[in-house]
């Protein structure tokens, strides 16, 4: 769960620079618009396999604990 809210943490902090820098060059705000939807599609693919992975690792051993 550590990791997964690491990786949530640095893709935040990676959006946060993308938007400053794109706000601050001209036609910026379109810019950012247009790549926003990109930017979203890779932050819930890099969350999802992480909570996938998380998952798996807590069914181990939970399934590890109960034998």
């Amino acid at each position: 769960m550590k990791k997964a809210l690491i990786a949530a943490s640095i893709v935040g902090a990676a959006a946060a620079g993308v938007i400053i820098y794109l706000t601050r060059k001209n036609g910026g705000m379109q810019r950012l618009l247009d790549g926003a939807e990109a930017t979203a599609d890779d932050a819930r693919r890099i969350a999802n396999r992480h909570l996938r992975k998380t998952q798996k690792k807590i069914n181990a051993m939970v399934n590890e604990t109960m034998e």
